[in-house]
């Protein structure tokens, strides 16, 4: 049992809070509508039952105004009286559902009564008889059923009403009526009263389920996105900690090696002048291409140590109306010599009615660069590398471009497409890292969006949304 309730537990508690809800309070709303249904019900029986033998009394009362005298309650001789209660009786069949009465005296014998057999009979044993006797009107709808006081066969299944009479002028009790009735629109009605509020309490307590599962679960969408935003910032304070940590440490790096790169760098050149006083060759032909890979490889550090502080604290961005398309032109020309070096072929789709984008021009000649080489790096020889522009969204808000850089490479993995714009992940031998982390950064900090799209293998393609100028 204690297994059991362990793992029902564990059930609840692997569940959203919507779920948990929607479980808990359809048996309490459940529970509630049974109990109203209940309680109004059997509220509104026993009005309806109260009234109903109210109003039997009434005609009985009535009826025996009309038929009756004090004396025939009391007469030694009952024969005398008996015609005057077989009238009483055709008389009151008259009257809707009345099909039977039997009379006691004010001692509780029977004094009249269809069934011959009961006549000068008294029966103690009945609790229906001796409340009525005291005064009230009592029903019991236990008709045939009860074994002290038989009914008459055609009387089974009617309702049984106690009716006592009392004397006009001194309110003594004469008698009581014992009066058959029909049940059958009894029953009918109060059928219909339970239905009636079965189908209230169900309408109410589904109305209210629903009412407060939509607001749950309203409010669990907020604690989601609640949830979700401060994970995102979490991630960016931790993000924004690394970045200041790297900060830092690009500072020191590029305080403690610039100076000395730049003097190897000019030491470099003023020797390369002094190789070319020479002829060429030999010797100092085998210098000056030494000299030229120290600053080539200078150039090299120099550039990567400048990504690392544009990657650390990029410059705030200077937005002015960009031509996209002129942009895109641009790059892949100044990139010729690197598809031509890597036997990779550009192919330009542009959208002539391009609009203009409001961006900052040198943050977004970055962002291409860095792309496309990437691109053109992770194509095999021979592959093709596709550069797309085109407008999506309609005129109004939701209106901007988005440029697509396509390869034919092998692609990236799905368990590293997000992992490719943190800090310093690679999966290249010589890689830093920071290539696609600051073209993420440049694009965020610029208003548009760069994701990368699931493609048919092998290749990668990534888009970069832009919004458009007003």
């Amino acid at each position: 049992m204690k297994l059991g309730n362990i793992s029902l537990r564990r059930l609840f508690a692997d569940q959203s809070l919507t779920a948990r809800f929607a479980l808990h309070s359809f048996v309490c709303i459940g529970l509630m509508t049974v109990a109203l249904w209940l309680i109004v019900s059997n509220y509104l029986i026993s009005q309806i039952l109260q009234h109903e033998w109210q109003a039997t009394a009434r005609i009985v009362q009535g009826e025996v105004k009309k038929f009756l005298e004090e004396y025939d309650f009391t007469a030694q001789d009952r024969k005398s009286v008996g015609h005057k209660f077989v009238a009483l009786l055709k008389d009151m069949r008259l009257a809707p559902d009345i099909i039977h009465f039997r009379v006691y005296n004010s001692k509780g014998v029977v004094i009249w009564s269809d069934d011959k057999q009961t006549v000068g009979k008294s029966f103690a044993d009945n609790d229906e008889l001796r409340r009525a006797l005291r005064g009230q009107v009592v029903a019991d709808m236990s008709s045939g059923e009860k074994e002290d006081v038989p009914a008459p066969a055609f009387a089974k299944g009617s309702v049984e009403v106690y009716v006592p009479i009392f004397a006009d002028n001194r309110g003594e009790l004469l008698g009581v009526f014992e009066t058959y009735k029909r049940a059958d629109s009894i029953y009918s009605d109060i059928r219909d009263a339970r239905t009636v509020v079965l189908l209230g309490a169900l309408g109410g307590g589904l109305l209210l389920y629903l009412s407060l599962f939509a607001i749950v679960r309203k409010a669990a969408r907020k604690i989601d996105e609640q949830q979700e935003n401060l994970l995102k910032m979490q991630a960016e304070l931790v993000a924004s900690q690394r970045m200041a940590a790297v900060g830092e440490m690009a500072a020191a790096v590029a305080h403690g090696i610039g100076n000395p790169l730049s003097s190897i760098r000019a030491a470099a050149q003023v020797a390369m002048l002094d190789a070319d006083e020479g002829n060429g060759a030999g010797p100092d032909g085998k210098m000056k291409e030494n000299l030229q890979s120290i600053i080539q490889q200078v150039d090299r550090v120099q550039k990567r140590m400048q990504g690392l502080l544009n990657f650390a604290k990029p410059m705030e961005p200077h937005v002015a109306a960009v031509e996209v398309n002129s942009l895109l032109r641009d790059v892949v020309e100044t990139l010729r010599s690197r598809f031509a070096n890597a036997a990779v072929v550009p192919q330009l789709d542009l959208d002539d009615n391009l609009p203009k984008v409001v961006w900052d021009a040198n943050h977004l000649e970055q962002v291409f660069m860095g792309l496309i080489t990437n691109a053109v790096e992770a194509t095999p020889k021979g592959g093709r590398v596709t550069v797309r522009s085109k407008v999506f969204g309609e005129l109004g808000d939701g209106r901007g471009v988005r440029v697509s850089i396509e390869d034919t490479g092998e692609g990236i993995p799905a368990e590293n497409r997000e992992r490719v714009f943190e800090p310093f992940f690679t999966t290249k031998p010589h890689g830093t890292g920071i290539g696609l982390p600051l073209a993420k950064k440049f694009v965020e900090r610029n208003g548009g969006a760069i994701k990368i799209c699931d493609t048919p293998p092998p290749g990668t393609r990534i888009d970069i949304t832009l919004p458009a100028a007003p």
